[in-house]
């Protein structure tokens, strides 16, 4: 698209891509690249072609749940890696697929996978998909307060305005890798990741490194409460809590690695841990004074095992996504068997059995101005749940 060359003329180039190989090299790789697709669907938000939006979903023991399946098939690329919303309430998708001309370019020897990105955006769930950029950097979206659009890969960060795409922060060489980004109240950007340490971006651009003020230059995730406190996991099993100029270390609050946090209706914070299976603190809950593990459960008041990776509050209720893995034999680490996605208003759990259990949910996205959560899911498209449906 040449509307769009000033941005793609800024995105680095992938650095083992080889010239004067041949297009006949396709062939052989063929079968190949079909399984690459197949793994990269699964590891990704995977697409789903089909036409039926309706696919047998059960209902929800308390009545089945009003849920619309948005299926990808009207966008680029075979697997979706992110999903978003800018403060005019469209969503932005980033979707890729293997790129099949680069592939064929690669030496034989070569394992390196040349991916394609597109920038997708669709205003309104009526209106068709809007192609805006299909030579993309990839990575994940975000939005700051003045609507502009920011994205970060595992070892940059960029921002876009218009056609012009400006790279922020680059890591260096075994600089670690981001994971957790995220914009405060002031309009100020607030990155990390593994050995990353912390970074800050205020409105002009001005970059801080901490790394001497934290417990570990490692983070997890990042989180931000309605009081504007910059709440921030630990790859050591601790949380920070930024509050203007006061940093507060919180540790001894679990016993394995915490993956992510959130902040509830009445202002409590949620951290999400566990380890494989087998740890039953899966869930803690801090209400400013003391730490209490909450055990996820479903209608049934059982106890739902498992490792819980992702959380998210839509302002009346958490959302939680406990992840079920088997464990390989002879210490060869586990595989996703299984996902639950369940909700607490602070007294009654409740399971949403609309959601299919067989995949991973990547991401989790609350939509106050259309009062709904989407859900995305591999091979199943980005469902919506109504908020008020789920009580």
């Amino acid at each position: 698209m040449k509307q769009h060359e000033n941005l793609n003329d800024k995105v680095d180039k992938i650095d083992h891509l080889r010239s004067g190989a041949k297009l006949k090299n396709l062939k052989k790789r063929a079968a190949f690249l079909a399984i690459v697709n197949i793994v990269l669907c699964i590891t990704f938000i995977g697409c789903n072609n089909q036409a039926d939006m309706n696919e047998n979903v059960p209902a929800n023991q308390e009545g089945m749940i009003e849920m619309v399946s948005l299926f990808l098939a009207d966008m680029p690329g075979t697997f979706l890696q992110d999903m978003a919303l800018d403060n005019n309430h469209s969503l932005y998708y980033v979707t890729g697929e293997v790129d099949a001309e680069e592939w064929a370019k690669m030496p034989e020897w070569s394992s390196y996978m040349p991916i394609r990105y597109y920038l997708s955006r669709k205003t309104d769930e009526t209106g068709n998909f809007e192609v805006l950029y299909d030579r993309f950097i990839g990575g994940k979206l975000c939005f700051d307060k003045d609507n502009h659009l920011w994205v970060w890969t595992s070892t940059a960060i960029f921002k876009i305005e218009g056609n012009s795409c400006k790279k922020i922060i680059e890591l260096p060489v075994n600089g670690g890798g981001f994971n957790s980004f995220a914009v405060d109240n002031d309009n100020n950007i607030w990155a990390g990741g593994l050995q990353t340490g912390l970074y800050k971006i205020d409105s002009k651009l001005n970059i801080s490194h901490y790394t001497s003020k934290l417990p570990t230059n490692s983070l997890t995730n990042i989180h931000i409460d309605k009081y504007n406190n910059i709440w921030i996991a630990l790859w050591n099993r601790e949380v920070l809590k930024i509050s203007k100029d006061q940093w507060v270390v919180y540790d001894n609050i679990s016993s394995q690695s915490i993956w992510c946090l959130i902040t509830d209706k009445n202002d409590h914070l949620w951290i999400g841990t566990g380890y494989f299976n087998e740890e039953k603190q899966s869930l803690r809950r801090f209400n400013g004074t003391l730490w209490e593990t909450i055990n996820p459960r479903n209608d049934n008041n059982e106890f739902v095992k498992g490792t819980v990776r992702r959380l998210q509050s839509d302002g009346q209720k958490i959302y939680v996504v406990a992840e079920h893995v088997y464990i390989l034999p002879g210490g060869g680490g586990a595989e996703l068997i299984s996902t639950e996605l369940l909700t607490f208003d602070g007294e009654k759990w409740n399971k949403i059995y609309d959601i299919p259990e067989d995949k991973n949910i990547p991401d989790l996205l609350v939509d106050h101005y259309r009062q709904v959560v989407w859900v995305a899911t591999p091979n199943k498209g980005v469902y919506k749940i109504p908020i008020n449906s789920v009580k």
